[in-house]
């Protein structure tokens, strides 16, 4: 750090705030808190996106199944073919 601080006289600045937010332990607690905050936020929006992602697939595989069905394509072969159970190809 101290040769950063040689090239750019910015970095003592930083190097002193740094030092004083870490001293500091409200703010380290508020800042803990708050990047507790983010990282739950961060994994409910990538759990959305999973189930989103489930919630796609599964209407694509029971559109085609709907189709397959429609033309008159063995329930077994439907069901083989697109994941769905025989019983969920049968309610289509």
């Amino acid at each position: 750090m101290s040769e950063l601080v040689k090239e750019k006289p910015v970095m003592e600045e930083v190097q002193r705030r740094y030092n004083n937010f870490i001293k500091d332990r409200l703010m380290m607690n508020e800042y803990d808190k708050r990047q507790a905050y983010l990282y739950g936020n961060q994994i409910m929006l990538e759990e959305e996106r999973r189930l989103g992602i489930e919630e796609g697939k599964k209407e694509q595989q029971m559109y085609i199944a709907r189709n397959l069905k429609k033309a008159g394509i063995d329930i077994k072969i439907i069901s083989e073919n697109t994941g769905l159970s025989i019983e969920e190809v049968e309610n289509l």
